[in-house]
Formats: structure tokens, C-alpha cells, sequence
């Protein structure tokens, strides 16, 4: 019972160590993660770091954390940033947000208030800090600008997920109740309003993710599995593939199909922000489309992305956007 008890006695203080070690070292990374991003001429800085959660918990709070890129000229600060994890397990980590945010660019202030805002990330490895997995949730979600434009959503998920393919990542997008500084073309008996978009695509970049540096990168393809809005009844969807050269410029094949598109036509007449002579000739356009689908309702569209500019069948619409990241 003795020999027991010491070994009892012996392996807290063995934890005890572990655990006030771990907490040092965790530490240290994120100060170490700030001095080099200060390095590197970011604005990064926060007023405390603690960390507790004694004996199985590392619980880390930052308080009044800034972060901001020169070259993107965009400033995010927030009250407090809580991040959690086990403290066997270091691979698995827990972040907690402010109901507050602000962003601040070169031109306005962004204010953005939340119920609840949490975010999962998975590392793969932690020596490189390679993520395996992300998930954010947002509820209550409201963005408020300077110059009067408001943006809320009801509940929204946003996932990623690396794939067994060499620096291709997996993205998902579930947003319900979008209502605010929308396209003026979406009217609807609930505020100008979106009732969900749905996002699933995949993304290859010109490198993997490395959380610890901050090498730009540049995705080279993207296959959008489904992209889809829907409000009052309507429905837009998207499908297709590209790869995008060094420039930006995509090359591929992108499909919109529009349920119910006839009704949207008829919502536009109601606005009269176009001619009914050209609603109508655009009227007699889609009905011809639709009809070689065999489906009056469906609008497919299959726009080609070809040589720097956007392709419907023959008519050229424009030029096709540069898909770079700053």
C-alpha cells in the first residue's frame, strides 16, 4: 500500500511537470508566432496571454489580439481569442471568439457581431503545422460597414479538409437565412433575403498549407461539386472544373442551372428596373435554351472559359476574372 501511494505521489508530480511544461511551450509558440509575423511587417500584438485548464486541459486566452497584412491593408482586432485543447493531445485544437470583431481596411470599418463563433482545426503535422481539417460555426452571424451596409445570416458552417491528393483541399459552404447588402436582383416576401447557399468544391494549390510560414499561395484548379442558392421558391445552381494558369486566368467549363427561372422574370417585371421589350426578348431567349433541355422549368447555361474571356456557346459575354490571391 505504501510503495502504492508513492507511486501514486510520483506520477502527479510527473503530470504536474508534463502539464506546466506543455503550458510553457504553448506559450511560447504563440509568442514566437507573433514576434514573426512582426518580423515580417504585420501589425500583431495582444495586450496578455494566459494560459491554465490544470491538470488535463491547456485553456489559452488572448487579450485585445491584432492582427493586420501591409500588403492587403486589412486590420482585425477582437476583445479576446480562446483557444482549448487536451493536453495529451495537441493535434486537436479549439478556438473561441469575442461575440465582437472589427476589421479595418484602407476605406471603411467592419463591425461583426455573433451569438456564437467557434472554430475545430485538426493538424496533421505538427512539425510543419499541416491542418487536416477545419470547421467554423456561426450564428446570429451580422456584418456592419461604415457606409451603412449590413450583411446578416442566420446560421452558417464552413469546413475544409485536406484530400488524399498532393495540396488539394476539400470546401464546404452551409449558410441559411442571408439577408442585407445582397444582389438587388434577389426580391423575396422575407427582406431581400436568401434561405440557404450550399457550397461543396475542391481547390489545388501550388503548395500544402504550412500554419507556421506564411508562403503565398496560388490555387491551380478548382471543381465545384455543387454551388447552390435558393430564395422564394427559386433556385440557382453551379457545377463544373477549371485549372487556372499563372496569371489567374481560367480555363474550363462551368454549368448554371436555374429552377423556376420563369418567376424570376416576372419578379424583374415587377421592379421595373428593365424595359418589358427587353425582358421580353430576354424571356424568348431563355424559353428557347430551356426548351432543348427538354425541361421548360430548368435553365442549363454552360459557360467556357477560353483565352481570358467568358463564353456562352458563341456570344462572348467578357472578360473572365482573374482568380489570384492577394
Amino acid at each position: 500500500m505504501k510503495r502504492l501511494a508513492i507511486l501514486v505521489i510520483v506520477a502527479a508530480i510527473a503530470w504536474s511537470g508534463y502539464w506546466f511544461w506543455s503550458a510553457s511551450v504553448q506559450k511560447a509558440a504563440i509568442e514566437g508566432w507573433f514576434d514573426n509575423r512582426r518580423s515580417g511587417g504585420w501589425v500583431a500584438d495582444f495586450s496578455d496571454l494566459t494560459v491554465k485548464g490544470f491538470p488535463n486541459r491547456l485553456d489559452t486566452t488572448l487579450t485585445a489580439p491584432r492582427l493586420g497584412d501591409p500588403d492587403v491593408g486589412v486590420i482585425w482586432e477582437t476583445p479576446f481569442l480562446q483557444l482549448f485543447r487536451l493536453s495529451y493531445n495537441a493535434k486537436h485544437l479549439i478556438a473561441v471568439l469575442a461575440n465582437e470583431q472589427t476589421i479595418k481596411t484602407s476605406t471603411r470599418e467592419i463591425g461583426v457581431t455573433t451569438s456564437d463563433l467557434r472554430a475545430s482545426l485538426e493538424i496533421e503535422d505538427l512539425n510543419t503545422v499541416t491542418p487536416e481539417r477545419f470547421i467554423l460555426v456561426a450564428e446570429d452571424f451580422k456584418l456592419e460597414t461604415t457606409d451603412d451596409r449590413t450583411l446578416g445570416i442566420d446560421v452558417a458552417q464552413i469546413s475544409a479538409e485536406a484530400t488524399a491528393h498532393p495540396n488539394t483541399y476539400r470546401l464546404a459552404l452551409d449558410a441559411r437565412g442571408l439577408k442585407g447588402a445582397l444582389p438587388g436582383w434577389i426580391e423575396s416576401d422575407t427582406n431581400n433575403a436568401i434561405d440557404r447557399i450550399t457550397v461543396d468544391l475542391e481547390v489545388q494549390l501550388s503548395g500544402p498549407i504550412n500554419l507556421a510560414h506564411t508562403t503565398q499561395l496560388q490555387p491551380e484548379s478548382i471543381t465545384i461539386h455543387l454551388a447552390e442558392a435558393q430564395w422564394n421558391g427559386l433556385s440557382i445552381a453551379a457545377a463544373g472544373d477549371v485549372e487556372i494558369g499563372t496569371a489567374g486566368t481560367p480555363v474550363g467549363r462551368v454549368t448554371l442551372k436555374l429552377r423556376n427561372w420563369r418567376e424570376l422574370i416576372a419578379a424583374e417585371r415587377q421592379t421595373g428596373r428593365l424595359s418589358q421589350r427587353a425582358l421580353n426578348q430576354i424571356d424568348i431567349t431563355l424559353s428557347l435554351i430551356s426548351g432543348l433541355s427538354g425541361n421548360p422549368e430548368t435553365l442549363d447555361l454552360p459557360f467556357d472559359f477560353v483565352n481570358g474571356k467568358i463564353w456562352l456557346g458563341p456570344l462572348m459575354i467578357g472578360d473572365a476574372p482573374r482568380l489570384q490571391l492577394p
